[in-house]
């Protein structure tokens, strides 16, 4: 085994440039895509859509776009904006009159079934 030694200085150095490699390669791993670009094809794919339905959002102004020589584009953060601005929030309130109403509506149900026999 050899034993290498040099001067603290130079250690510190390289200790330096080292740590600065690694920041730089953890910058590149925490790299956000919200900028990338996606066509027509691709969004309705994320999505789990149709073109038409991807149409129709565009027309009603829901999702942010791109128009270049006829094709549409689409970044990731505004498919993010939109899933966001549409998002259900739902509260423990919310929850239990939820659960209110469908018991209601069952009992309902049960007692029209009822009349007809």
């Amino acid at each position: 085994m050899k034993i290498i030694t040099i001067e603290e200085e130079a250690w510190q150095q390289l200790n330096s440039r080292i740590d600065a490699i690694a920041d730089y390669l953890k910058r590149q791993e925490d790299k956000n895509y919200d900028d990338l670009w996606l066509n027509n094809h691709e969004v309705c794919q994320y999505l789990h859509i149709s073109e038409k339905t991807l149409w129709r959002m565009r027309t009603k102004g829901e999702i942010a776009y791109s128009k270049i020589y006829g094709q549409y584009f689409y970044t990731i953060g505004s498919i993010k904006d939109m899933l966001n601005a549409n998002a259900i929030q739902s509260t423990d309130e919310f929850v239990e009159e939820l659960m209110a109403k469908g018991k209601s509506y069952i009992e309902k149900g049960r007692k029209l079934n009822r009349d007809k026999k």
